[in-house]
C-alpha cells in the first residue's frame, strides 16, 4: 500500500512521542487535506469563469433554491454560513458584474430579494458543470462502492455534527 502525507506525519509522532494517540489523524487529517485539495480544484476550475468559490456559492444557492420573487439577503448569508456584511459584498460584486438583481421586497420595504439575472442562470450553469467536473476528477480513484461506503461514513460524521451545533 502506498503511503501519503498523513501516514508518514502518523509515523512521524510515534517516532518522537510514542506516548501520544494520534490515531484520529488517519481520518481527521485525510478529511482536512483531502478538502483543501478538493477546494484548490474548484477555485482552479472556476477562475476561467472569474468567479471564486463565494461567488458559486451564492449564484448556484440563488439557482438551486429558485425562488420566483427571489431570496432575502439573510437567508443567504444563513445558508453560506458567513455575517450579513459579507453577504452584501458578495451580493454588490455579483450585480456589478450583471449575475444578480436586487427588487425591493414587496412585503418588507426596507428589505431586498436577490435573483439571478439571464446571464447570471447562464454562468451559474457553466460554473456548476466546471465544479461536477472538478469533483469528479478528484473522486476518480475511488469505485462506486467505495464512493458510497465514503458518503455513508461521513453522512453519520455530518448528522452527529449538526446535531450538536
Amino acid at each position: 500500500m502506498q503511503k501519503d502525507s498523513v501516514d508518514r506525519m502518523i509515523e512521524t509522532w510515534a517516532e518522537t512521542h510514542p506516548e501520544l494517540d494520534v490515531g484520529p489523524l488517519d481520518v481527521a487529517g485525510r478529511l482536512l487535506l483531502c478538502a483543501h485539495h478538493l477546494e484548490r480544484r474548484l477555485v482552479e476550475a472556476l477562475q476561467p469563469l472569474g468567479l471564486t468559490f463565494a461567488d458559486f456559492d451564492v449564484l448556484n444557492t440563488l439557482r438551486r433554491r429558485a425562488e420566483p420573487a427571489g431570496t432575502n439577503p439573510s437567508d443567504l448569508a444563513e445558508s453560506a454560513l458567513i455575517t450579513t456584511g459579507a453577504m452584501t459584498t458578495r451580493l454588490h460584486r455579483l450585480e456589478a458584474a450583471g449575475f444578480i438583481k436586487k427588487v425591493a421586497d414587496p412585503d418588507d420595504g426596507r428589505a431586498v430579494r436577490v435573483s439571478l439575472t439571464p446571464r447570471g442562470r447562464t454562468i451559474a450553469q457553466r460554473a456548476l458543470t466546471k465544479v461536477l467536473a472538478a469533483d469528479e476528477d478528484f473522486l476518480t480513484p475511488l469505485t462506486a462502492t467505495q464512493r458510497h461506503q465514503t458518503a455513508s461514513a461521513l453522512r453519520q460524521l455530518l448528522v452527529h455534527t449538526e446535531e450538536n451545533l
